[in-house]
């Protein structure tokens, strides 16, 4: 048993979406006490002295605060957990991330993602990989025709006039729009009255009661993803245990969990183009059967996460080569410095000597 400080994104305070490790650890015997970091929300981060003194310190896509440069220094047992999305590893490698990591040598770190568990490991770190999934839902879903349904959070991420483009060949007897974008997203392009009458479509701002939500979820049966990244994707994961076809885009998580064609449809989102819905309600199935065939692998590999979590650092990492620094030292800096002067000071006089002798 350990007592365990769990640092979270205060977002998921209203959520919940993390609970479920945190949860997996406290029905295992572990005391887990949450702190939420609000540094997102340009407030002070949470301090390593807060945490310092429990016998593991847990940080879920956010970071302590310390002047010391290096958490292995101040814990012999710290666990960083990444996200996928906060990344933008679509957009390309536009620029070099090691600095990213380098707080984080001689720790360890929890991947919910093959392409972040991938990018952690070529640093050097011990990195856990392990795929989530949801307990299974038993849902009856309509059959008769294609029902969609699509909560518009973020304009940028995707929009209605790409949902448009990739349903404009597919007659839907209803489609729900859900209006209700998040914190500083920007203001949405909305359907017209075409739009409307074309797609059956019905529109909401707010729920009142968490029911009349799910009944209006549970009304459909093809669901598209509204963020064009997940770190891991709770909404369309939940998605696929209800047995909705999931329409997401071809990035990360949703690429590592929907095959197209197979348990799900993906697109490119700089390229959209019309889908086949035909066989959605297969789609569907096969989304449902990979969602609890994934669950029962999620539940077999628990024991093996708790003890690479409650494993000190130090002694996974032990006979492995330590990386040096990404980023020079101060002192190294100046010492290269230093060379380049005296280099260039030589030079000088070899050339002066030279003009003389000449």
């Amino acid at each position: 048993m350990a007592h365990i400080a769990y640092i979270d994104h205060s977002y998921h305070k209203k959520t919940l979406s993390n609970n479920f490790l945190s949860d997996m650890l406290r029905n295992r015997g572990n005391i887990i006490d949450i702190f939420w970091d609000e540094s997102w929300n340009n407030k002070p981060a949470i301090p390593f002295n807060l945490v310092k003194n429990y016998d593991l310190v847990i940080m879920f896509q956010c970071r302590c605060s310390s002047k010391e440069k290096y958490y292995r220094k101040l814990h012999p047992n710290v666990i960083y957990i990444p996200m996928l999305d906060s990344y933008n590893i679509q957009k390309g490698p536009k620029k070099h991330k090691g600095n990213i990591w380098e707080p984080f040598q001689g720790c360890k770190i929890i991947n919910f993602s093959t392409a972040m568990h991938a990018i952690s490991t070529s640093f050097g770190l011990q990195s856990f990989y392990v795929k989530y999934y949801q307990q299974p839902i038993n849902t009856l879903l309509p059959i008769d025709a294609p029902r969609g349904f699509f909560w518009l959070r973020n304009e940028n991420h995707v929009s209605w006039s790409l949902i448009k483009t990739l349903i404009y060949n597919t007659h839907f007897e209803s489609f729900h729009l859900h209006l209700a974008p998040d914190p500083e997203s920007p203001e949405p392009s909305l359907p017209n009255i075409e739009d409307k009458n074309k797609f059956n479509m019905k529109t909401t701002n707010w729920f009142e009661d968490k029911q009349d939500f799910l009944n209006v979820l549970n009304n459909s049966n093809i669901y598209f993803a509204p963020r064009r990244e997940e770190g891991i994707g709770q909404s369309f994961l939940e998605a696929m245990t209800r047995g909705q076809c999931v329409v997401a885009p071809d990035n990360g998580t949703m690429n590592e969990y929907i095959l197209h064609g197979v348990n799900g449809l993906l697109y490119n989102q700089n390229n959209p183009e019309p889908l086949d819905f035909t066989n959605f309600l297969e789609l569907g199935k096969m989304a449902k059967q990979s969602a609890a065939i994934g669950y029962e692998r999620w539940l077999s590999m628990e024991d093996k996460l708790e003890e690479f979590i409650l494993t000190p650092s130090s002694k996974l990492y032990h006979g492995y080569y330590q990386h040096v620094p990404i980023i020079p030292s101060r002192i190294r800096i100046k010492r290269n410095l230093k060379k380049i002067y005296i280099i260039k000071k030589t030079k000088r006089f070899w050339l002066l000597l030279w003009k003389f002798l000449k």
